[in-house]
């Protein structure tokens, strides 16, 4: 078997040289020419600046023996190195919604430190050497058999790049470790990006109170926020001590494996209302009427209680359900259960599984 590439390693640097010698060719005849934002050019430097991967390049490399000349083409990955090139030129600035550090700045404005990482920063190439095209549009047509078809919030990470997906993912790098260690996500669907997700849909709640789920109203949301999130460093400061409330009052035992059938709080459907139910508590959610109550660090364990009457609750109702036995409900018991049942992701039962969580934490605390 002869293998048909090379993967090599390339410095910004060295695209510089190449590009300044004409050996470099951005927009063979196999390259889309559709061409990037700035705020997704500026996404793009601030993940070099921070040392982070980007996505390999194709590069197909001819020598001709006769001139001695190397010509170099970037099969695939145009965007991204003419990105760097046009970077270093002077010909954008990063974005402050990506770097507070250095929004605002050309390259030029860059510390000679920044400016030094940024040309030894290294491409990962797999360089396709002579190969002629009929073998080149083969390669892409194996690759792409391969690729998985992406879901909503992948294609969201594709398309927008401004506030509030930058809100979205500093939050998501920063709890990933609490929703994947009490099993709100497990790792395979943080790796498809459904935390990010989640954390979308509780940013919007904060903006704008409780809404229905799905993809049309969470891809609306990152439209309508894409250039200003307002507020974005208030609400990212009460996120911050949401979750810090959620941390120190959940009940331990609802967070853990069980054999039980039922869904518990670390499932969607439950941490959502819990979020704004205690996000409520604390600061108060846009166009909901739910009880609020003052509280501190000293009374966690009422309101650890009241979670875990809830979660007993629904247990019961549960197990009634699977032996076909009667269960005596109130009617707010009822339409809480029926809420969390059917149709959850709906705004009207998101508001109602809310009200009563918000309502038992509420009696708990005034208890």
């Amino acid at each position: 078997m002869q293998q048909l590439f090379n993967t090599r390693n390339y410095s910004v640097r060295d695209f510089e040289e190449w590009h300044g010698r004409g050996e470099l060719v951005l927009a063979p005849k196999f390259q889309r020419r559709e061409v990037w934002i700035d705020k997704a050019r500026s996404y793009l430097i601030d993940t070099i600046v921070r040392g982070k991967p980007i996505p390999k390049i194709y590069m197909r490399q001819d020598v001709n023996p006769d001139t001695r000349r190397t010509t170099r083409e970037i099969v695939d990955g145009q965007q991204r190195v003419a990105t760097v090139l046009s970077f270093i030129k002077d010909g954008f600035k990063i974005s402050r919604a990506h770097n507070e550090d250095f929004g605002g700045k050309y390259f030029s404005g860059l510390n000679s430190r920044t400016r030094g990482e940024i040309l030894k920063y290294e491409f990962v190439v797999d360089l396709l050497q002579d190969m002629p095209d009929n073998e080149v549009y083969d390669v892409f047509a194996r690759i792409n058999t391969y690729s998985e078809k992406l879901k909503p919030q992948e294609l969201r990470n594709a398309q927008f790049f401004g506030e509030f997906k930058s809100s979205v993912y500093s939050l998501s790098k920063e709890f990933v470790p609490f929703l994947e260690t009490n099993e709100v996500f497990s790792p395979k669907q943080i790796l498809r990006m459904a935390e990010a997700e989640f954390i979308s849909e509780l940013l919007l709640a904060m903006e704008e109170g409780i809404r229905a789920g799905g993809k049309q109203i969470i891809d609306n949301c990152y439209e309508k926020y894409d250039d200003k999130f307002p507020n974005r460093k208030l609400h990212e400061k009460r996120f911050r001590a949401t979750m810090d409330v959620i941390g120190g009052v959940r009940p331990p035992h609802i967070f853990e494996k069980t054999d039980l059938s039922g869904l518990k709080f670390r499932a969607t459907r439950l941490f959502y209302p819990l979020f704004c139910a205690v996000y409520h508590l604390k600061f108060r959610l846009k166009r909901f009427d739910g009880r609020r109550s003052s509280f501190s660090a000293t009374d966690y364990p009422k309101m650890r209680t009241a979670l875990e009457q809830i979660d007993d609750l629904i247990n019961r109702i549960k197990t009634a359900e699977d032996e076909h036995e009667n269960i005596s409900l109130s009617a707010e018991e009822r339409k809480f259960y029926n809420a969390y049942t059917v149709h959850w992701i709906h705004a009207d039962k998101r508001t109602t599984l809310t009200e009563y969580i918000c309502k038992q934490l509420v009696k708990a605390l005034r208890s």
